[in-house]
């Protein structure tokens, strides 16, 4: 671990207007949009290494925060990872589940409350509850006799259950921990518009409904249907979006659990996110600029005076 006063230095991604707006392809936004994240990333690997502000090891309650932290740069670093593969398709998955992740961060941040911690810990206990009196109610049903797979499955489960101080028995978990849905607590913290608008439909990727085959994985022929194993080209907005939630994630963090010690950090992520929001805009410049380029021929090419011929 690290204390806040001794931060390693994280190389600062420069954003130039007068560069950034002479990109004339996605593709540089992509570019640019992927070390934005690798700061980003970066700074989640410092913040959750910071030593606790008891100088000891994290408890139980503070754990949830950092283990979401660490799950957190791992996602990153599989999003950039299939960002640089150009694969489209999993770059949605990945992003999905680090808004759920941040979603959770942050839910558990402001209802810093027991209850709240134990209710996220019992919902995540259910499978290995269902499994367990799975496997124990074979074991009766073979008067007793355990196999050896069995045997590790409830030695696994009740070593879970010990660390996770939790009482298999006397539990009942819930549905949804503390009573709400990824888009409830969303809400509760300030994030459904971005639900709704970014990572709603990243559902039906992460499930692989018929809208994620529709979009990626087939094309209409001859009024069917052909499989389409070809991958589509990343675009930028995910990287952009989950940087800037990352940011606001850690900021929270250092702010009500870290306290003043985490101020050094702090205030990088705050040049860092106005870089980030500063690559955004000019990338929103850009779609409108290049929108205006492409309007339909039949537009384009009305003879002088004449209207467009109304719609069917």
């Amino acid at each position: 671990m690290i204390i806040s006063s001794t931060v390693p230095a994280v190389e600062r991604v420069e954003v130039d207007p007068a560069v950034v707006r002479s990109f004339n392809s996605e593709h540089d936004y992509v570019g640019l949009s992927v070390e934005l994240l690798i700061e980003a990333g970066s700074y989640v690997c410092i913040v959750g290494n910071i030593v606790p502000p008891s100088g000891k090891a994290w408890n139980r309650h503070e754990a949830i925060l950092v283990g979401h932290l660490v799950r957190l740069y791992k996602l990153i670093s599989a999003l950039l990872d299939q960002t640089c593969q150009h694969r489209r398709e999993t770059t949605f998955i990945f992003g999905r589940l680090a808004f759920e992740c941040i979603v959770n961060t942050m839910f558990i941040i402001k209802n810093d409350r027991p209850e709240i911690v134990q209710s996220y810990i019992e919902h995540s206990m259910r499978h290995e509850k269902r499994l367990r009196d799975r496997v124990r109610a074979n074991i009766a049903a073979r008067d007793g006799n355990a196999w050896p797979i069995e045997k590790r499955m409830l030695a696994s489960i009740e070593k879970s259950a010990i660390e996770s101080g939790v009482d298999l028995d006397r539990i009942d978990p819930p549905k949804n921990w503390a009573g709400k849905n990824l888009f409830e607590k969303g809400q509760d913290v300030g994030l459904d518009e971005v639900y709704l608008g970014a990572f709603g439909g990243s559902s039906h990727s992460i499930h692989g409904n018929w809208q994620d085959l529709l979009e990626y994985h087939l094309e209409t022929e001859a009024g069917g249907f052909v499989p389409d194993f070809e991958w589509h080209q990343p675009r930028p907005q995910v990287l952009t979006t989950i940087a800037h939630l990352t940011i606001i994630t850690l900021g929270e963090f250092l702010s009500k659990i870290i306290g003043p010690a985490g101020n050094v950090v702090a205030e990088k992520l705050t040049d860092l996110h106005e870089r980030v929001q500063r690559v955004v805009n000019m990338h929103e410049e850009f779609l409108a600029s290049r929108m205006k380029t492409e309007q339909p021929s039949n537009t384009l090419m009305q003879p002088t005076g004449e209207k467009p011929a109304a719609a069917d």
